[in-house]
């Protein structure tokens, strides 16, 4: 087998990704082991994504320089481990590595995708396209196992109580929800290449197939993906109109967008999403009249900052601020703002290199077990203090900024469906990353964002070959 096959396998590993996701869940149920088949595969992933990269640095200063970071990253994160050895009391040390396992996981899967997609293209393989197809396939068999698992009555619920869901045979529910809404506008991408006339709109379906998934799911992320990226090629099209791109591929795929956003509309009473919602409201003792009181929620004094404001939104809309900010976050609010009281509570040397998994837990209740905030961004603050959180983003908002920089310049020619899509997958993944987690400390869902982010960034050679 020759390099340029290897490098294609280490990218067609995104394909398979629902597979493993599958046989995870077996693994669970008939074992009942914390060793799945997903982890044991992800990690030997990593790891030789690792010996790649230390394997190209004798020729690549690009790899050189991914190398050191990673070494750099490694200290910071010994320190974080030997420092609250000390002010930690329990440390559970593997629960401690399995975060950092995850939490690094994204870092050294981008350098990895950066250096493969680098070669690859350097040898004049066309990139983009079978990043597309790979992706494509992996929505593919996620909407096809959602059918048949919901065809068959064998799908795992999503929810444990007064809300409706289902995830087929996906074990994680946040996680498959979040994969599909990344995976999605790459679904789009490949029906709007294929759909150049009337005769080939069946092109469609497999979008389709994994959007009746994304209902199933009864999430607001799965509902919300959805209509974001209808809307995103429905506008895109419009724009591209008025820019005089008047091909019979935007036209026609314009009204196909907006006849499925027009259905998707018209079903949304029907969908788990829309019952799910109210009875969130519900919970929360929301009843759109006069305001409602209610435990947990922040209660301001007359002369604290922001005391009007609240009262006069309260007099308006009987909602409080509490109940919207849990209707979006759904209660990660109020366990964010226990970890900031936490943090600013801690040592310096916590705020500075972190304060580990789950903050300073105490021992637990039988039964239950330290848990994260479940936001991305603030689990990487939080557990890695200032210093080693500014480390973690450099090269997220380095390779982000340079391909958006890059974009707007050249807005006139980079405006079509390829770049409007890749950048919602994108968007989508940093968004859900930020209010729902489970991305960037999720291997099954941080290997997609950096796929994408690496592909973009070599494909407009915003990365040299050295």
């Amino acid at each position: 087998m020759d390099s340029k096959k290897i490098l294609i396998l280490f990218i067609a590993f995104i394909a398979i990704q629902p597979i493993i996701d599958v046989l995870t869940t077996a693994s669970i149920f008939m074992v009942e082991t914390s060793l799945t088949v997903g982890v044991l595969l992800r990690t030997a992933y990593m790891a030789l994504a690792l010996v790649f990269l230390l394997w190209m640095a004798r020729t690549s200063k690009n790899s050189r320089i991914f190398t050191v970071y990673l070494i750099g990253l490694a200290l910071l994160i010994g320190i974080n481990i030997v420092s609250n050895l000390q002010i930690k009391d329990p440390y559970y040390l593997f629960q401690e590595l399995k975060f950092f396992n995850k939490a690094i996981y994204f870092h050294i899967v981008l350098f990895g995708f950066l250096v493969v997609y680098r070669q690859l293209k350097d040898k004049n393989y066309n990139i983009a396209s079978q990043t597309t197809k790979y992706l494509w396939i992996s929505g593919l068999f996620i909407g096809i196992i959602f059918i048949i698992a919901q065809l068959t009555g064998t799908s795992l619920s999503n929810y444990s109580h007064t809300k409706v869901g289902f995830t087929g045979w996906f074990y994680a529910g946040n996680e498959v929800g979040a994969i599909m809404a990344i995976v999605l506008p790459i679904m789009a991408l490949y029906a709007i290449e294929k759909t150049d006339s009337w005769k080939k709109s069946w092109s469609w379906i497999p979008f389709i197939l994994l959007s009746i998934g994304m209902l199933a799911l009864g999430t607001k992320v799965g509902y919300g993906g959805i209509i974001i990226v209808l809307l995103s090629v429905l506008f895109g099209s419009l724009i591209m109109l008025l820019m005089k791109k008047r091909s019979a591929t935007i036209k026609i795929n314009l009204l196909i967008s907006t006849f499925l956003t027009v259905v998707l509309i018209a079903i949304t009473p029907v969908t788990p999403v829309f019952g799910n919602m109210f009875a969130h409201i519900d919970s929360l003792g929301i009843n759109f009249g006069d305001a409602v009181e209610r435990p947990g929620d922040e209660v301001l004094v007359e002369g604290d900052e922001g005391f009007e404001e609240q009262q006069q939104e309260e007099e308006d809309s009987g909602i409080t601020s509490a109940q919207v900010q849990n209707l979006v976050f759904s209660s990660r609010e109020t366990y964010a703002q226990f970890m900031k009281e936490d943090f600013q509570n801690s040592p310096i040397l916590q705020q500075l290199f972190g304060m580990g998994f789950a903050g300073n837990y105490e021992i637990p209740e039988p039964g239950k077990s330290p848990t994260m905030i479940e936001m991305d961004f603030h689990d990487w603050f939080y557990s890695f203090g200032w210093i080693t959180f500014l480390y973690m983003m450099f090269p997220f908002i380095w390779f982000t900024g340079k391909f958006l920089i890059h974009f707007v310049v050249n807005i006139k020619t980079h405006f079509t469906y390829f770049y409007i899509l890749y950048g919602v997958a994108f968007l989508l993944g940093i968004g859900i990353a930020y209010t729902a987690g489970h991305v960037l400390t999720a291997p099954a869902v941080s290997i997609y964002v950096a796929a994408i982010l690496a592909m973009l960034t070599v494909n407009e050679d915003l990365l040299k070959s050295k």
